[in-house]
């Protein structure tokens, strides 16, 4: 066993040896031993016929989730930090240390459906323009979640999420996220990004665009990822056939509402790699129209109901909003001025 930051806990893998694996998943995890388990054993049957290894980055979690691989799951390539690089960083060590012609980005508190990994593997085989294809996410009572894949940041796409018009006028009006109804089409559909909860990474496509970036911490950073590969000339698509249960806030809930504040500034940083300081200001400010919106509705829905998630989702905007309006005016960890030029 290696010593330090990047301990190998029981090799294994699931391909014969000296067989290439069809995909390697790599699995960021921060103390979600509650979930783990479920993704993993999910994997199995999500797999088909597929030579699979599965690689656990570990972020110094404290909840048993080592021992619970080294018990139960004693087949799972496990690398153990000894803090907490963040999300970016943590796939990037997976994926330097994978081998699969497909590299499957996994969140620990996600479930894959039966033959599900298979289906996305086929996509892609039978695709070769597309560079990552990601399936649609949802509940555990299967209402579909809105932050499985969307279109890029821009001036256009943050006035249609903070006003609803994405949602009202969904072929008119692209967002942030695709709207619920586009996914009930059932088809797959080029899209600008996919979440890193459940992606699968053509590793050409992964190659050409090189690394995640690691300055995003957590969020944004799969959006970014994929606009490079599509930059290198490669398809992203959404499959809504393919339907992964995915469990919200598995680890980031340990840290309370403030968390998504990380949500802001890793769009912060986006946008100022793209656009000029005053479109950026004010893109928070529309953004910050929308979230105060967003935590009205829920402040009047937690007032009559007194339903805790009301609550936790009032939590969360507000959280969003004040960030967006100091981040007109103040770029995260320290960017350049809010009245310098595009770079």
């Amino acid at each position: 066993m290696e010593t330090g930051a990047n301990q190998t806990v029981n090799a294994g893998s699931a391909a014969a040896p000296g067989q290439r694996p069809d995909v390697s998943v790599v699995i960021v995890n921060w103390n979600a031993a509650a979930y783990l388990a479920g993704a993993l054993r999910s994997l199995a049957s999500a797999s088909g016929g597929l030579a699979v290894e599965t690689w656990v980055v570990d972020n110094a979690s404290n909840d048993g989730s080592l021992a619970l691989l080294q018990r139960d799951f004693p087949r799972v390539q496990v690398i153990a930090n000894d803090d907490n690089r963040g999300f970016a960083a943590a796939n990037n060590q997976g994926i330097a240390r994978s081998g699969g012609r497909y590299i499957l980005l996994l969140n620990p508190d996600t479930e894959l459906p039966v033959r599900g990994l298979e289906q996305l593997v086929t996509y892609l085989d039978e695709h070769p323009e597309a560079g990552v294809v990601g399936p649609r996410l949802v509940g555990q009572r299967g209402k579909t979640q809105g932050g499985a894949a969307g279109f890029d940041p821009s001036p256009h796409t943050i006035f249609s999420y903070a006003t609803f018009l994405y949602r009202l006028f969904p072929h008119r009006f692209r967002g942030l996220w695709l709207p619920q109804v586009v996914y009930e089409r059932g088809t797959p559909l080029r899209v600008d990004w996919v979440s890193g909860a459940c992606m699968l990474v053509r590793r050409e496509a992964a190659l050409a665009a090189g690394p995640l970036d690691e300055r995003y911490f957590m969020y944004s950073e799969d959006v970014d990822w994929c606009r490079r590969m599509r930059d290198a000339g490669y398809a992203v698509v959404c499959d809504p056939a393919v339907r992964v249960i995915h469990h919200i806030g598995g680890s980031t809930r340990q840290r309370g509402p403030g968390i998504h504040s990380l949500n802001i500034d890793s769009l912060d940083r986006d946008l100022r790699s793209r656009y000029g300081a005053l479109s950026v200001a004010s893109m928070h400010l529309v953004g910050a129209g929308g979230f105060l919106l967003r935590y009205l509705i829920y402040e009047a829905l937690w007032l009559r109901w007194r339903v805790p998630v009301f609550a936790e989702l009032r939590d969360l905007w507000l959280v969003c909003l004040k960030t967006s309006l100091q981040r007109t005016v103040r770029p995260v960890d320290g960017q350049h001025s809010t009245l310098s030029a595009k770079r």
